[in-house]
């Protein structure tokens, strides 16, 4: 394991993915989103590295309104302006999604900003978590990394009924990741590094 600092795994993300030619907004988005999940303790890395893969092969979604069971919405790349979308239009979405880490993670970060009210349920109604004051709650009794059919919305009203929701807490500057994978990560950051040159001495400011 090694220790790695938020800002190194925003950064790091965020060059990565763009090495793989993923639009610069959507990369950013989704360094956002993996800087919040290590700062509360939540595995992120080889979930990126999945996305980058299945972002070459074409075989997830990076449309809201179009996703299937064989080429899901990517939370990753797309949970925050999903998140966005709904509470804008005060709408239900449904769909498939990948990777639905990051779409708890788009609804921690617009909850921490602006005390928005969702809640996020599969196919069988079951809560998967909801956002209230600020946080965060999930689901302990259920697995949020597998692709399924999820709705998600907002909400004045949650009845918790027996099920245990615990928060996701904010503890952490720096986080411990696989050195392996870490270093894939790197390398493919590496890639979006400019040769030296006349035109980017210039664009540096030299």
């Amino acid at each position: 394991m090694i220790s790695v600092s938020l800002n190194e795994v925003y950064s790091e993300t965020y060059k990565a993915l763009r090495s793989v030619n993923i639009e610069w907004s959507l990369a950013k988005d989704c360094a956002n989103k993996a800087k919040w999940l290590a700062q509360h303790g939540q595995y992120f890395l080889g979930s990126i590295l999945k996305t980058a893969d299945l972002y070459n092969k074409k075989d997830i979604s990076i449309s809201i309104n179009k996703n299937t069971s064989k080429q899901p919405l990517s939370s990753a790349l797309m949970a925050l302006l999903l998140v966005e979308y709904v509470s804008a239009n005060k709408i239900t979405w449904e769909g498939y999604i990948d990777s639905t880490k990051f779409l708890l993670a788009a609804m921690g970060i617009i909850a921490e900003e602006q005390k928005i009210y969702l809640i996020l349920e599969n196919e069988k109604k079951d809560i998967i978590a909801f956002t209230n004051d600020k946080t965060i709650y999930v689901n302990s009794n259920l697995d949020t990394n597998v692709t399924n059919y999820y709705c998600l919305k907002k909400f004045d009203f949650v009845n918790k009924k027996n099920t245990k929701f615990t928060s996701f807490k904010k503890n952490k500057d720096v986080t411990n990741l696989n050195d392996e994978c870490w270093k894939r990560l790197k390398s493919m950051a590496f890639e979006t590094y400019v040769p030296e040159s006349e035109t980017s001495k210039y664009g540096a400011g030299y």
